[in-house]
């Protein structure tokens, strides 16, 4: 409910895969950049470990909607077959780009500006 009427950007990711690690410095700033946007993000960890996870978390002072999808079965559910994969969703909470551009990419931040 508390993302009713924002685009989402979601970053899915694991604490072992190093390409999601090196992405999070880049997702910062995208936050930082995306202020006053009608843009949230949410990081949800596919760590079967919660306390990997965990732990990982507190090393990278991750803040923000952080979530945890121990199963897998979100990962599953979206079809994603590799990390770190990040999709947009819209206001209504439909899926707008399966495949969005990576934090790190300059496309992610025209992308999120464009939106409406």
């Amino acid at each position: 409910a508390s993302l009713h009427g924002l685009y989402v950007y979601i970053d899915l990711w694991a604490s072992w895969c190093v390409p999601c690690i090196r992405e999070i410095p880049a997702l910062h700033k995208l936050e930082q950049a995306c202020e006053g946007l009608p843009v949230a993000f949410v990081s949800i960890s596919i760590d079967q470990s919660r306390e990997a996870w965990l732990k990982r978390k507190r090393s990278l002072g991750l803040t923000g909607m952080q979530l945890h999808d121990s199963n897998g079965r979100l990962a599953e559910a979206l079809n994603v077959r590799g990390i770190p994969h990040f999709l947009i969703y819209d206001k209504q909470g439909r899926l707008l780009v399966y495949d969005a551009p990576r934090p790190s990419s300059p496309e992610a931040l025209t992308l999120l500006q464009g939106l409406k």
